[in-house]
């Protein structure tokens, strides 16, 4: 009889230790998924930032095109004026 009492009290003991073991793994899984969690959030934060920033970058590109197009329609412009005919004045020699 106190062998089979040592017994179940050894099965007591390995099932509670097999219950503290799950418990642990189960905090574990829980803390790593509260990770995945937040690692998922910053990814999607960070793809929205990318894609903002990518969208700026668009209209910067299609601005600077318009201001390029500009500088070179005034360059063209400035080209084409003919310039004022400078008259210079000569004192007569003094006699």
């Amino acid at each position: 009889m106190d062998a089979i009492k040592k017994k179940m009290q050894a099965m007591k003991t390995e099932k509670d230790n097999a219950m503290d073991k799950a418990d642990t793994m189960e905090q574990l899984a829980r803390d790593a998924n509260a990770r995945a969690d937040r690692a998922e959030e910053e990814v999607m934060n960070l793809t929205n930032g990318i894609k903002k920033i990518e969208a700026e970058y668009v209209v910067a590109q299609e601005a600077l095109k318009t201001a390029l197009a500009n500088l070179e329609a005034k360059e063209k412009s400035l080209l084409n004026v003919r310039p004022p005919y400078i008259i210079v004045y000569h004192d007569a020699p003094d006699s």
